[in-house]
């Protein structure tokens, strides 16, 4: 049963919260814990108070700039009420941007793109003997979800953490197969992924007990390697690396665009959405934004970087 319908009129009253750190003052209205966590984070320094402010109808969301003198404001928005904040001041967002990596060229023109990342994931697959195979039992399928995905997943974003459901991939057709690392002997890290039309999706990926060890080693790094070569041999266009954070700045961004990864153009209109609303006459919001651009929709509806 499909129930986004029930979450957008949700969000049409929501629950508001102000978080304030020595330089800044922002507030997220939401229900989302995870977003909330991770644009608190990204945004202030971990020394911040908050208070809840009660709840709000979608339209007084905006008045809380100047009412409250915050610097910026976060909030889910639903669909439904998109033209209303497209009026407001600020950018409307998506809550995760696609990104895909053009695969149809020689991995020496992958490689060696600008900001590439490819020489240091080299240099680890050769310093740990980092291999890979294909899996497809229901077996490895398991194991790659109870001691690989959850576990790296927790560990490595901890309240940020978007856990979900991996047996739905598995009635899919064709089915996804796995994409397993080896240090040595031992398999370290998973990847599922799965051939769709012209381009290979790399759904899912984890590491052994979720150690920061196989991090260092490369591990990740040698997933998506292997993985475009894996794309390439099954004659795909693009590998799509899932979802990011909208800022630029944002880590796994960065490491992704490092990888050659470019924003995909086919965002859905059915995603969830945020208005970043911000004071016009806050410096430190200014300067914030200058910092880091963000990727948002403009007037027409297509994905835009801030500031440009």
């Amino acid at each position: 049963m499909n129930t986004n319908w029930l979450k957008d009129l949700a969000r049409l009253y929501l629950p508001v919260y102000q978080y304030e750190s020595n330089t800044m003052k922002i507030a997220y209205a939401g229900y989302s814990s995870i977003k909330k966590n991770y644009f608190v984070r990204f945004i202030l320094d971990t020394n911040n108070q908050h208070t809840f402010l009660g709840r709000r109808w979608f339209w007084r969301i905006p008045d809380l700039i100047k009412s409250n003198n915050i610097d910026m404001v976060i909030s889910e928005i639903s669909p439904i009420v998109l033209n209303h904040f497209q009026k407001c001041n600020g950018y409307i967002v998506p809550g995760w941007v696609m990104m895909r990596i053009n695969i149809d060229r020689p991995m020496s023109e992958i490689c060696h793109s600008r900001e590439s990342h490819y020489s240091g994931i080299k240099r680890k697959i050769r310093k740990f003997n980092l291999t890979y195979e294909i899996l497809t039992d229901k077996e490895s399928y398991n194991n790659f979800v109870n001691n690989f995905y959850l576990p790296y997943i927790s560990s490595r974003y901890g309240e940020e953490a978007l856990i979900e459901d991996l047996n739905i991939y598995m009635n899919l057709t064709p089915a996804p197969v796995l994409l397993a690392i080896k240090e040595g002997a031992v398999i370290v890290g998973m990847a599922v992924m799965r051939k769709s039309g012209e381009s290979l999706d790399l759904m899912r990926l984890g590491l052994l007990d979720g150690k920061e060890e196989y991090r260092l080693h490369g591990v990740i790094g040698a997933i998506y390697y292997f993985s475009i070569l894996e794309g390439q041999k099954m004659g795909c266009r693009y590998m799509d690396v899932s979802g990011t954070r909208p800022f630029l700045t944002d880590g796994l961004t960065k490491f992704k665009i490092g990888l050659g990864a470019e924003f995909a153009p086919n965002f859905s209109q059915g995603k969830e959405y945020l208005w970043l609303g911000v004071n016009e006459h806050s410096i430190v919001t200014e300067e914030f934004m200058r910092r880091n651009p963000v990727m948002h929709f403009n007037k027409d509806f297509n994905l835009a970087r801030s500031g440009t």
